[in-house]
């Protein structure tokens, strides 16, 4: 019998979907660091929508992906990624002043 406490995760399996996502975030704030702040957004928008999709494929096998229910977990990655990419885009770029 379970007493509701969740089991710590033990494969790959369970780690991969999160770490996808959180490897490539790491990747585009890298971006953003080295001063391309537009190309840093779009990748971290990117794979935001990216863990989205896996939430969606992957059902209940999503591992670590897992926060709440299925369908706020999609709305909430894909809502995020797609407000990161677009708002990348149509911010418009600031004065180069030295």
């Amino acid at each position: 019998m379970t007493d509701g406490r969740r089991v710590p995760p033990t494969t790959l399996a369970e780690v991969a979907p999160l770490a996808v996502v959180v490897i490539g975030m790491l990747a585009g704030v890298l971006v953003v660091v080295l001063g391309h702040w537009r190309m840093g957004s779009v990748v971290i928008g990117a794979f935001l929508t990216i863990g989205g999709i896996e939430r969606i494929v992957l059902k209940d096998r999503a591992g670590l992906l897992q926060a709440r229910n299925r369908f706020f977990d999609v709305i909430a990655l894909l809502g995020m990624g797609i407000a990161i990419i677009v708002l990348a885009i149509v911010v418009p770029a600031g004065s180069t002043r030295p």
